[in-house]
């Protein structure tokens, strides 16, 4: 269920107040400017990296994702896999966005043009043997595709769903019920026009799906049956709200309990957090 501006799984014990600090580089580091590290993702021993920028040959921003896992408790984090796509091409940014649960890993592409300009897809990837090795299972792309500018800016996944944004009002939902063999879409979400692209941010927690709308200043609530269809129950806006302050930005959820980013609000200057 988690994703660079998602939430990390959380515990019910007491989190340690004394942090070591380690320092994550690929074994390519040698390569300039690939936004290693601008999208990371963790769950349990693995960390997910997006690199979007990331160039091979002559493919320019093809991107990768770079997967670290810790055998000894954090003490160290070895890379295991840099993950590209199976038809990757230039300016694809594949890594745009990542999240992990389990293990599976999904990795947006917003940059994949597909039968029009930035259409966008996601990519599903999978272990089978503890993290040695990740393949390939699922390409996802929204139904009405060429509508989908810029599918895969944000994912997320919790269990069976994987939710991907657009830069649109509205985002989609996957499911597979046959053990992430295979995806199908089961939703398109739409929440309210602000007159403007809205970069859907998203994040899920069981049959609860958040979307970011940092231009229309808000963050919109869905939830589920079961899997089946979704509805909006709530849109969420800032007490203290100000033009301009991107409320929506991030978001985040953990139980019945939703984080919100607006990173340039105009009452407290550099930022808040709802």
């Amino acid at each position: 269920m988690l994703d660079a501006r998602s939430v990390l799984r959380g515990s019910n014990r007491r989190l340690s107040t004394d942090f070591g600090q380690l320092k994550l580089t690929t074994a390519d580091a040698d390569v300039k400017w690939r936004a290693f590290g601008r999208f990371v993702a963790i769950d349990g021993n693995t960390i997910v990296v997006g690199a979007s920028y990331d160039s091979h040959s002559n493919d320019v921003e093809l991107g990768s994702v770079y997967v670290f896992r810790t055998s000894d408790g954090g003490a160290t984090y070895v890379e295991v896999a840099k993950l590209t796509a199976s038809d990757g091409a230039a300016e694809h940014y594949f890594g745009t966005s990542v999240a992990i649960d389990g293990n599976t890993v999904v990795i947006g592409a917003s940059g994949d043009d597909g039968a029009s300009f930035s259409e966008g897809s996601a990519y599903v990837f999978r272990t089978s043997d503890g993290g040695a090795t990740y393949v390939e299972v699922a390409k996802l792309t929204a139904a009405d595709a060429a509508a989908a500018v810029d599918f895969g800016s944000s994912v997320a996944i919790d269990g069976d769903t994987v939710v991907v944004g657009t830069s649109r009002d509205w985002i989609y939902i996957f499911r597979t019920t046959d053990g992430g063999a295979a995806y199908g879409q089961v939703a398109k979400l739409d929440y309210e026009y602000t007159g403007a692209s809205v970069d859907g941010f998203v994040a899920i927690a069981g049959g609860t799906v958040v979307a970011g709308a940092p231009n229309g200043e808000a963050a919109y609530v869905f939830t589920s049956d079961g899997g089946a269809t979704y509805a909006q129950v709530a849109k969420l806006t800032a007490s203290d709200a100000a033009e301009d302050d991107r409320f929506g930005w991030s978001v985040a959820i953990y139980g019945d309990t939703i984080v919100i980013g607006a990173d340039q609000d105009a009452n407290s200057g550099p930022g808040a957090v709802y």
